[in-house]
């Protein structure tokens, strides 16, 4: 099970968006299948933000994906999951049906 995160890394600034966040969905579930994807975002902007402005200057300047920055954005990214053609079933799997059927195999 894989659990993206939010934060995006790439050598290019113009890849950090919305779009290139499901275009590592797509990979990843290219690779392992969709039942081995999920969401590993935590929004940690709204962490980093709240810390003091001389450990931010501690840390390096991170890939936030600037319309994808709390849960209420959740939605714009199910509708490009819709609009690259993803089923309904896929899409409920990679939001919480994978990380579901992971925790109650554990628990």
């Amino acid at each position: 099970m894989v659990g993206l995160g939010a934060l995006l890394l790439s050598p290019r600034p113009e890849d950090i968006h919305l779009d290139f966040y499901v275009d590592q969905i797509e990979y990843v579930a290219e690779l392992i299948g969709i039942d081995g994807v999920g969401l590993g975002f935590d929004f940690f902007k709204f962490i980093y933000e709240t810390l003091p402005a001389a450990e931010r200057a501690r840390l390096p300047e991170l890939p936030f994906i600037e319309d994808f920055t709390n849960h209420s954005h959740t939605c714009d990214l199910t509708r490009k999951l819709i609009e690259r053609g993803f089923s309904d079933e896929a899409i409920e799997k990679i939001l919480y049906r994978n990380f579901r059927r992971v925790l109650a195999e554990l628990l």
